[in-house]
């Protein structure tokens, strides 16, 4: 089954991908010595024009105004016109800016609200002030009219012309296509069409008119495309294409080669109409044997376009799933019915696989959700006068997207700390030796069923004594209890709610929050977090994290009267009381298990189950050191099933020792423990 969307939603996904990928080509042309020892010059120019095209075949005028602007301000960098300045980079910033806050209008309204006149006027003063008479002076509805020996609406291309801005290389050949549109009430948009699918195709030198022409209102319908090609592409290979193409009416095709070359006989070369043949070739001019080695008709889709909630729909069905089996095991359990037994565990491999299939489904790289990064560190810089080297690794692997979802907003959290706290202003690295340009890494690794994404830089670190004091201060510790914690420990207390070591307030962070709401939300999704710093070096904070939702093996236990979950991942042993040894250490029960102390928690006290105090606690589940070095006390264990974890939402989230709830087959719902915060 082919999931698809609808145009609007189409158009709304791959402009957004545009404005990523324009930002982040900005971003790379801003730090090129100059334009042209970099291809990002081509990239926005590219994506600013597919910008400008889409928006004005999807009919929102002002929006491809605005991106028409920035393509000529760009144009202008490219033609070594204007240089690149930060200065100027702020206002093409600015202009990509309100082509997103544009994007997002359409997603949620259908329409766009934001008005670009202003920026589009600075963009056009900016172009005119700095080009001189020579600027393009274009309102970006119509063509331009700058003089000179200008190509027309017309086929009488001159071949001086043609000579001096086509250069032909060995083996390369140069066609004329002139293509008819079929489309009497808007060419336009169709031609606009037309010519991506050429540019995908073709070496597309120019077109007669002029993409200005072709994009307004005064376009005829009728076009000419010079195409640089291999030497092993016929006319009719050309004609063909566009034949093929169902926005074209009718196509013709002609060999220029010799004649750009300069050693044209009077034949005037090769002419080959759609539904003609080729005055030298014996090739079929409707593309089906062309004999040439393009393969512009046989390529496979390899992807397709899912819409978001139907793969949620999916995904749901498969919980139940889930839950079904769970409801089968348990009356097959108690009717001990061994056919059923049979047909359950097929249903069982069923359902695996559609699970797997699900998730693996769902999975989305991690640059979908840190694209825009880069920009957010050049922005912040520049405002605060920092010198940073943003750099990203490893963004291409693949998390579940509702986990992906979640971490948006804490990575972008620790990001802004490493910009506003950690990297120092240029004139105190210089100060201490280090280089005046600092740098922040975002590094994403997969390990097995894990994924670590860490936020380092090499700024000024953490400094365990002044976090030490601020904890007192702030009555987030005692200063007893400060003094038993080791360094790994006091990193942890940037965590706590409120806590924090700035005293000044800034636009990017300061106020005592956000730290914690990041620790609720990796919790939440059963990850964990791990600081490490060093005074005056930097820090680095990795956030260990599942690649796919939580549908995992737990082991049941009671407390009183109550069940609970235990992800089996978490547990080394289980043991009865009687088989353990129980020690007080400084006031509090113990086990020691191969000559090491684990405290011995009562789940009752720590969960305060109600008559908890009534019920024998029999059994001992002692949690894996990697995890935490503890031993649960609980009533008794009773059994071990898979099941779909649900993590709470809203003020139950981030709740100490409760990851999320299960819902079993008879419709009981029990609490999964998170053994880290328990």
């Amino acid at each position: 089954m082919v999931l698809v969307s609808d145009p609007t939603s189409t158009f709304v996904q791959e402009s957004k991908e545009d404005v990523r990928k324009l930002n982040n080509a900005l971003l790379e042309l801003e730090e090129a010595a100059t334009p042209e020892e970099s291809d990002a010059i081509e990239t926005v120019f590219r994506v600013a024009h597919n910008l400008k095209g889409n928006f004005g075949v999807m009919g929102y005028t002002k929006a491809s105004n605005l991106a028409h602007a920035i393509e000529d301000l760009l144009d202008c960098i490219r033609d070594g016109e204007l240089a690149v300045t930060g200065e100027r980079m702020d206002l093409i910033f600015r202009g990509v800016d309100l082509l997103e806050q544009m994007v997002n209008e359409i997603s949620d309204d259908g329409e766009t609200k934001t008005n670009p006149e202003g920026t589009i006027s600075e963009i056009r003063d900016s172009i005119e002030e700095n080009t001189g008479s020579d600027a393009t002076e274009d309102d970006g509805n119509g063509p331009n009219d700058a003089g000179g020996d200008e190509l027309t609406a017309t086929h009488d291309v001159p071949l001086e012309h043609l000579r001096e801005t086509v250069d032909l290389e060995e083996g390369e050949d140069l066609f004329r296509a002139t293509v008819v549109i079929d489309n009497d009430e808007s060419p336009q948009v169709d031609a606009m069409f037309v010519i991506d699918a050429t540019e995908d195709e073709y070496d597309l030198a120019e077109t007669v008119p002029e993409d200005e022409v072709l994009e307004s209102e005064e376009f005829g319908g009728e076009f000419d495309a010079y195409l640089r090609t291999d030497a092993n592409v016929t006319a009719g290979d050309v004609a063909g294409f566009y034949e093929d193409n169902r926005y074209v009416a009718e196509a013709t095709a002609e060999r220029l080669t010799d004649e750009v070359a300069g050693d044209a006989d009077e034949s005037g070369g090769d002419d080959v109409t759609a539904d003609g043949d080729d005055a030298t070739d014996e090739d079929d001019a409707d593309g089906g044997e062309s004999g040439s080695d393009l393969s512009h008709n046989t390529q496979e889709v390899e992807s397709i376009r899912v819409d978001v909630e139907q793969i949620d729909q999916l995904y749901n069905q498969v919980e139940e799933m889930v839950t079904s089996r769970i409801k089968l095991r348990k009356i097959i359990e108690e009717h001990d019915l061994v056919e059923a037994e049979d047909e359950l565990e097929e249903h069982g491999k069923i359902t695996s696989s559609l699970q797997d299939t699900v998730l693996e489904i769902r999975l989305v790289p991690l640059k979908k959700i840190v694209g825009n990064f880069p920009r957010v560190v050049r922005d912040l810089s520049r405002k605060q006068d920092k010198e940073i080297d943003f750099r990203m690794e490893g963004v291409d692997i693949e998390m579940d997207r509702s986990i992906l979802n979640e971490l948006g907003d804490p990575l972008m959290h620790l990001i802004r700390n490493a910009v506003d706290h950690g990297i120092e202003p240029p004139e105190e690295r210089e100060r201490k030796g280090k280089p005046r340009e600092g740098t922040i890494k975002l590094i994403g690794e997969r390990e097995r069923d894990r994924v670590s994404v860490t936020v380092e830089d090499d700024g000024r670190g953490l400094d365990v004594d002044e976090l030490r004091e601020k904890a007192v201060e702030q009555g987030v510790k005692t200063e007893e209890e400060i003094k038993v914690l080791d360094d790994s420990e006091v990193y942890d207390l940037i965590f706590h709610p409120g806590f924090s070591t700035t005293e000044e307030v800034t636009e990017v962070s300061g106020r005592g929050v956000g730290m914690d709401v990041v620790n609720q939300v990796v919790r939440g999704v059963d990850g964990s977090i791990n600081v490490e710093s060093e005074p005056g070096e930097g820090t680095a904070i990795t956030l260990m994290l599942p690649v796919s939702v939580a549908i995992v093996r737990v082991l049941f236990v009671t407390v009183g009267d109550e069940q609970y979950g235990v992800p089996i991942k978490n547990i080394d042993e289980i043991s009865e009381l009687e088989d353990v040894t129980v020690e007080t250490v400084e006031g509090r029960p113990t086990v020691t298990h191969d000559d090491r102390v684990y405290p011995l928690l009562s789940l009752g006290d720590r969960l305060d189950v109600p008559d908890a105090e009534h019920a024998e606690d029999d059994m001992v589940v002692r949690i894996k050191d990697n995890v935490r070095q503890v031993c649960l006390r609980c009533s008794d264990v009773v059994g071990q099933e898979e099941v779909v974890i649900k993590p709470f939402e809203g003020v139950l989230s981030g709740t100490p020792g409760i990851s999320g709830a299960s819902v079993l087959g008879e419709g009981e719902v029990v609490m999964i423990l998170d053994v880290e915060t328990l």
